[in-house]
């Protein structure tokens, strides 16, 4: 093996190394101001017709959709949902309406999913955790906007430690490229 495939190899597991360490503990953050609208994202890797979603903080249920049935926790009525028409294409994205300083929690979404092998069982898979802040503000800058999570298009900022990863291996392979056309 020579020295350019070698250091490729160690790029590579590096950077695995750090999606897979970043995966599992990330807290998305999300602020609005009292009175607004606020996206808590969540996305699915699977889903079927009756696939069954919940939201929920440490001591509450928020909301609870199974195919076209849903149900709202109290506190919550008549400003969450999670969009059916969303829901199916792998969006379980919780929206809550007329923010109230009382919303300010961590939420978490967690699909349940039912196995069928000897017996029945239900696993309660983690989906995402957000952190979700209210803000007051005065009543003469109240506006109806969608608060949105780390960017204006919804996407989550990749851990500091990814993209150094990735800005090296890149930095790694403009190298080669340049000092084998020198050579050419």
């Amino acid at each position: 093996m020579d020295t350019r495939s070698s250091f490729s190899s160690i790029c590579m597991l590096w950077i695995s190394v750090c999606v897979g360490l970043h995966s599992g503990e990330s807290v998305i953050s999300v602020s609005g101001d009292l009175g607004s609208t606020a996206v808590l994202p969540c996305e699915l890797k699977s889903v079927d017709i009756e696939t069954h979603i919940r939201w929920r903080t440490e001591s509450e249920i928020v909301f609870k959709r199974k195919g076209e049935s849903f149900s709202q926790g109290d506190g919550y009525e008549d400003r969450v949902d999670v969009p059916v028409e969303e829901l199916r294409k792998g969006n379980c994205s919780l929206v809550l309406r007329n923010l109230q300083l009382t919303d300010t929690n961590v939420y978490m979404s967690i699909q349940m999913v039912r196995r069928i092998k000897r017996s029945v069982t239900t696993e309660f898979k983690e989906i995402s955790r957000v952190s979700l802040s209210v803000r007051e503000k005065p009543p003469e800058e109240k506006s109806d906007e969608v608060s949105s999570p780390t960017d204006v298009v919804g996407m989550v900022h990749p851990h500091p430690l990814i993209m150094i990863s990735i800005t090296a291996l890149i930095s790694y392979f403009l190298v080669l490229l340049f000092y084998e056309e020198t050579w050419l």
